[in-house]
């Protein structure tokens, strides 16, 4: 006890500690990963929702696109390259898949 008293600014210090690296891990399984896409004849933000939103609902998921990108509209254009939030369990095979038209 003694210990404690004399070095209180030690067990402040690891009490930080152990709280950041709690907050870190927390806010590491948070992130989402995202993939480029270039948009091609005939694709819509809609048709990606259906693809990628997983359990998002498609209105939320449509908003997240148009805000990580910037788009002022829905209205995509063929060419133009779109990040596309991936889900928890879809993978960067699961995308290219999905480009190149096959089936899962």
């Amino acid at each position: 006890m003694h210990f404690i008293q004399k070095n209180n600014y030690v067990l402040f210090v690891l009490v930080l500690c152990i709280l950041f690296t709690v907050v870190g891990t927390k806010k590491m399984g948070n992130e989402t990963s995202y993939e480029k896409i270039v948009v091609t004849e005939g694709d819509t933000l809609w048709g990606y929702s259906i693809q990628y939103a997983e359990k998002v609902p498609t209105e939320r998921w449509i908003e997240d696109v148009m805000t990580l990108n910037d788009l002022s509209s829905t209205t995509i254009h063929v060419g133009e390259e779109l990040r596309i939030p991936l889900g928890k369990g879809t993978s960067r095979r699961d995308v290219a898949t999905h480009m190149a038209g096959e089936e899962k």
